[in-house]
């Protein structure tokens, strides 16, 4: 035998309880263990609802987020706020049926589209759900074409980024900014916010969007910059994993607002030379664009018209750099704080006011009374007007 000790192990409490539970249901009849063991499986039923219950609310996917749902003559449509996914079957941007029925996986892709002389006519503003008219400089207006449930096979022409395009998507939650270059500071702003999808036509590989385009419809003067295009798919397509639609940003109603007062026109003095015109056209049930007396067209002849024209009466200041030669700031307009605004739609005008706490918040628009502002479901054009511009509606 060996010279060392035996080892003993000490006895557990384990040991000792599991052999006590053991003589404990030895000692009960058939019938009450049936009944022990159904007792049991309840208890571990109920703690697995409790606990999936819990885990769920408490998933990061929900945290932060609240959901509300709202209900208008056009259906009904249901959002996250504010960066959620909208969901339902009604178009974020528009209040329209989304095609087939389903708002499109997709973001709000916002593009840039000269409106100086050399620049018309402009091809795919018709498409756009939502089209801002804001000033550029010198009397010169831009557009930001934005898109979402509809698509438009050709755009442009495609010019340069400005202040104004991230500060007023910066309510969309993630948008695509479809630009060709711009001074070297707002490139390069553009390309640091957390809110955009950088889509520059003047580098690669976002450039390999973007084509030059010549047609026989189009002004003989336009050479470079003027004949820089591009397609919605084309630019969704450089962002394959970005699928979050916006949220809604107007309330909606198909009902004509009670009490707004008639209206056949809107002049906005941007330039004197040529002041844009809406003009209700009850044949069309739209607001038909014009230039003084002179349709707004595409090329093929059709004249730009919006549902609804939105006009939001802002402060500016001058930017810091200079756009187009040594004397041309860009015109900045301030979207956040409060100030007046009209809706034109079925042939009537609503005079009230616009808020926007932040940039991350969605402008409000509300009547001098406290209610909403609503707009007819359709397209949008949005008049972004600097409080110095004159803005006439005749009634």
């Amino acid at each position: 035998m060996s010279g060392q000790p035996p080892r003993h192990r000490r006895p557990t409490t384990r040991g000792a309880r599991q052999s006590g539970s053991k003589g404990w249901l030895a000692g009960l009849a058939p019938r009450q263990r049936l009944f022990l063991a159904a007792g049991s499986l309840l208890v571990l039923v109920i703690i697995g609802v409790v606990l999936a219950v819990v885990l769920s609310g408490a998933s990061p996917k929900n945290a932060g987020h609240s959901t509300t749902t709202s209900t208008t003559a056009a259906g009904t449509t249901t959002t996250q706020s504010h960066h959620g996914v909208a969901t339902g079957h009604n178009c974020p941007l528009t209040g329209v049926s989304a095609p087939g029925g389903k708002v499109p996986n997709r973001p709000a892709l916002a593009v840039k589209i000269g409106n100086d002389q050399a620049s018309r006519p402009q091809s795919g503003l018709d498409k756009a759900d939502i089209v801002y008219e804001e000033m550029a400089e010198g009397g010169i207006t831009r557009y930001m074409a934005v898109f979402q449930c509809q698509e438009a096979p050709l755009l442009g022409p495609v010019r340069s980024v400005r202040w104004d395009d991230w500060n007023m998507l910066q309510q969309y939650g993630h948008a695509i900014l479809a630009y060709s270059g711009g001074i070297q500071p707002w490139m390069t702003e553009a390309a640091s916010l957390p809110w955009i999808y950088n889509a520059n036509g003047s580098i690669y590989p976002t450039a390999n969007a973007y084509f030059r385009y010549s047609s026989s419809t189009l002004p003989a003067s336009q050479g470079a910059p003027y004949n820089y295009y591009s397609s919605t798919s084309a630019l969704w397509k450089l962002f394959p994993n970005a699928t979050s639609p916006p949220p809604q940003l107007f309330k909606f109603s198909k009902a004509v607002p009670a009490g707004a007062t008639p209206a056949t026109s809107a002049s906005i003095d941007f330039s004197y030379a040529s002041p844009v015109v809406w003009r209700w056209s009850a044949t069309a049930n739209k607001w038909l664009r014009f230039y003084n007396a002179q349709p707004d067209t595409d090329p093929s002849g059709h004249q730009f018209q919006a549902t609804d024209v939105v006009v939001q009466i802002v402060k500016t200041t001058l930017g810091p750099y200079s756009e187009s030669g040594p004397d041309s700031p860009d015109v900045e307009s301030l979207m956040v704080g409060s100030g007046t605004a009209y809706v034109l739609r079925n042939g009537v005008v609503e005079k009230g006011t616009w808020t926007r706490s932040s940039g991350y918040a969605i402008t409000k628009f509300a009547l001098p009374n406290g209610q909403p502002m609503r707009l007819r479901p359709g397209n949008i054009w949005y008049e972004l007007v600097p409080d110095y511009v004159p803005v006439v509606i005749t009634k």
